[in-house]
């Protein structure tokens, strides 16, 4: 994997795997949606952001965008790992064979209950309810109204999701049994808040 990062090649086909099937299409910027979602709930345990390994962007046409994760998905595609039909992308005989090489490799385990919990969203609200809530995350809203790239995560602009998180977390205790939880009633919240600044 030394042509794309293997955290982002990690991160694609996890995501690929565990959304794509008959009943839900996954596109680009989904997976994006979806792994910055995951990168989220490791600020719930406090993770420094760094510790994902890429980074994340707010584009006037794609947000939030990660070029290490636009350049690993086609670095799989190359390699037949994943395949694209027309705006969907689905993985292959050959990407899950190595996706559960990687799954036994310590090296992504850290990461592996956030992407579960982000991508375990899903099954609790709809695929187009997950993207909405996760545009209304305090940033990535305002770098949207600004129209302006820039870097998303950036420590002095979390603090608004780290006190959100911390009141989650009271509410919720600290034994949750996965981060699909947490991101069902974060998501639930920013939706609602959002309806409600509509009335």
């Amino acid at each position: 994997m030394s042509q794309a990062s293997p955290e982002a090649s990690f991160d694609a086909l996890f995501v690929v795997s565990e959304i794509s099937d008959e009943t839900k299409e996954i596109s680009l910027s989904s997976v994006q949606i979806f792994i910055y979602l995951a990168c989220l709930l490791g600020l719930y345990d406090r993770k420094p952001v760094a510790s994902w390994g890429y980074t994340f962007f707010s584009t006037p046409t794609s947000s939030p965008f990660s070029v290490e994760l636009y350049n690993a998905v086609e670095f799989l595609k190359v390699r037949q790992l994943l395949a694209s039909e027309e705006d969907r992308l689905v993985i292959t005989e050959a990407g899950r064979k190595e996706l559960d090489l990687w799954l036994q490799l310590g090296r992504f385990s850290d990461r592996v209950p956030y992407l579960r919990g982000s991508t375990g969203a899903s099954a609790a609200m709809p695929v187009s309810s997950v993207e909405e809530g996760v545009a209304r995350e305090p940033h990535l809203a305002k770098a949207q109204q600004l129209e302006v790239p820039q870097e998303l995560l950036e420590d002095a602009n979390l603090a608004q999701v780290y006190a959100q998180f911390a009141v989650l977390k009271r509410s919720l205790g600290s034994d949750i049994p996965d981060y699909m939880v947490p991101a069902v009633v974060w998501l639930s919240f920013l939706l609602e808040q959002t309806a409600n600044a509509g009335k």
